[in-house]
């Protein structure tokens, strides 16, 4: 039981080494395109109905940048990333962590709305292929 203790806590110590940072970032739009999401039920349960729309994914190809050479390495910071808004061709902040980045997005009221995005793959891709 002791030795099972002391595993715990040292897992415990060490849970923070292996988490990945959250990094501050700048984005950069280049360009996007919605895809509808599709959901494959049918309303009445017929193999004759066709799929149902439940919203879009935006897929954005945008350009990356950081105070943090090794955050942003990758194929020079231009990522493809994927979420459920899409952004004018502006310049953001934001912060990323592991795949997960979220943008701050100024609002009309002078308020600021984050919003989630995944990094969907850390290279460019062709919009019309997605």
């Amino acid at each position: 039981m002791k030795s099972l203790t002391w595993l715990l806590l040292l897992l415990l110590v060490a849970a923070p080494v292996w988490a990945k940072p959250k990094v501050d970032v700048r984005i950069r739009v280049n360009e996007g395109v919605g895809r509808d999401r599709k959901d494959s039920l049918s309303r009445t349960g017929s193999s004759y109905d066709g799929e149902l729309t439940t919203g879009q994914d935006y897929f954005l190809n945008v350009t990356i940048m950081s105070d943090n050479a090794e955050a942003v390495a990758k194929n020079s910071g231009q990522w493809c990333i994927k979420g459920d808004t899409l952004l004018g061709a502006m310049d953001y902040k934001g912060t990323l962590e592991g795949n997960s980045l979220e943008i701050e997005v100024p609002q009309k009221n002078g308020k600021i709305k984050k919003i989630a995005f995944g990094i969907f793959d850390r290279k460019w891709h062709k919009l019309s292929d997605l």
